[in-house]
């Protein structure tokens, strides 16, 4: 049965991220007349590049895992498959002052810091989450009581309380045991077997590649990109949504998807839908700062060094380069995360601050790298990063259908238990633009 067509509805879409610019594509093969607003003056949100060194790069890292099918079809349609490559991933733990490899199971039963007990009850955890697709027992509980109760006290403590805790700070306590599962069960599954190290894929020249190409097949399909335009409201009547308002004008809709950020949308809201708002509130988003670093040899042969040390605000080393050789030919590039609440210190520092205090904690990992081996550096910023997401989160997800008719949300949130990532937004575009 023929999708109906949308020809001679006027749509806006509100954000110029991955979701956004997928949403805006795909209504315009749906014959819809559509304008993206993006508040910035690039496209990307989150997968945004900008310029260091003379070259356009991605400001956060990201990676392409087996099993994400929305992405890859997206790929394949932008006739981008040629561009994509697989390459295995090592990665390495630093606990308690000494770096250790960590990406076999092997390397897991070798590994020092846990007697061969726990690190066998460690590796067979890791092998029932490649398995498990059930998560909904394990709702009502926090990672932290689930991880104890299956891995021990001594594995929880070493691997995983530091890593929740670089990750979510004062919250780390209060992340759901699904959340957890669903990133070890993401990983696991780009393994071709669990004795394999995962390998993961990336587009030759990041994921502005597939940004650009999804901006033109809008716009040659008479679909309008509008940067530096922010939605500063929504306007309704009877129940309905009717205009986007902006800085200039207010622009008629017939329907409107939001890809914002959750918090950015609520602020749209008028007061008739007060309600709405008001159910949207109470979810809670860390921030990133994230130094991208130019290095003119490459730092290690790892992809993702984990960081458990408290002296040290990163949650990791992400080498970008030893997963995409074109990153950075002859040198490296390498990305340092620091998820924090927005009122955290680190959140609040001067980006000179922030970039010395990340370059000190860079050399505290690997003592061989010299100050002088940066040759560039990028420190990136963006508010709503990460959702904090408790014990029952499933229970509180907003609707991809606003009780508004016309008005669509959707929210990395509604990924859950999955965590935020560019397949899950498009095959979440997908399900609702094929269902209007």
């Amino acid at each position: 049965m023929a999708t109906p067509s949308l020809r001679g509805r006027s749509a806006v879409v509100l954000g110029g991220g991955i979701a956004g610019l997928t949403a805006a594509y795909s209504l315009t093969r749906r014959g819809a007349r559509v304008t993206l607003l993006e508040r910035r003056t690039v496209l990307g949100g989150l997968a945004r590049s900008e310029p260091l060194a003379g070259k356009l790069r991605e400001v956060y890292y990201h990676f392409i895992c087996a099993e994400d099918y929305s992405l890859l079809r997206l790929i394949e349609e932008m006739g981008l498959s040629a561009a994509l490559e697989w390459t295995p991933a090592r990665t390495s733990y630093y606990v308690e002052g000494r770096l250790y490899p960590f990406t076999t199971p092997l390397d897991i039963l070798r590994f020092p810091p846990l007697s061969l007990r726990d690190r066998l009850r460690f590796g067979l955890h890791a092998a029932r989450c490649r398995r498990m697709k059930d998560w909904v027992a394990l709702e009502e509980l926090t990672a932290e009581a689930w991880l104890r109760r299956e891995v021990g006290d001594r594995a929880c403590e070493v691997i995983w309380q530091p890593l929740l805790r670089t990750k979510f700070g004062r919250y780390a306590g209060e992340i759901s045991a699904p959340w957890i599962w669903h990133r070890i069960h993401r990983a696991s599954r780009s393994r071709a077997s669990l004795l394999r190290p995962e390998s993961f894929g990336c587009l030759a020249e990041g994921t502005g590649m597939l940004l650009e190409a999804l901006a033109d097949r809008i716009e040659d399909a008479g679909g309008k990109i509008r940067l530096s335009t922010p939605a500063t409201g929504l306007a309704l009547r009877g129940g309905k949504v009717v205009a986007v308002q902006t800085p200039e004008e207010d622009l008629p809709a017939d329907l409107v998807i939001s890809a914002l950020p959750l918090p950015e949308f609520v602020k749209l809201l008028p007061e008739e839908a007060a309600g709405f708002r008001e159910s949207l509130a109470g979810i809670d988003f860390l921030g990133i700062s994230c130094l991208l670093a130019l290095v003119n040899r490459p730092l290690t042969d790892q992809y993702w060094i984990n960081i458990a040390d408290e002296r040290v605000p990163a949650s990791g080393i992400i080498e970008y380069s030893n997963l995409n050789r074109h990153a950075a030919p002859g040198g490296g590039l390498a990305y340092l995360p620091v998820y924090t609440p927005h009122d955290d210190p680190h959140y609040l520092m001067p980006p000179e601050d922030l970039t010395r205090e990340l370059e000190t904690g860079l050399r505290m990992v690997l003592p061989d790298v010299q100050l002088e081996q940066i040759t560039a550096t990028l420190l990136s910023r963006d508010d709503y990063a990460q959702a904090v997401t408790p014990p029952g989160f499933s229970r509180r997800l907003p609707p991809i259908q606003a009780p508004v008719e016309g008005l669509y949300l959707l929210d990395s949130t509604q990924l859950y238990p999955s965590d935020r990532c560019l397949s899950g937004m498009i095959g979440l575009v997908r399900g609702l633009v094929e269902g209007l």
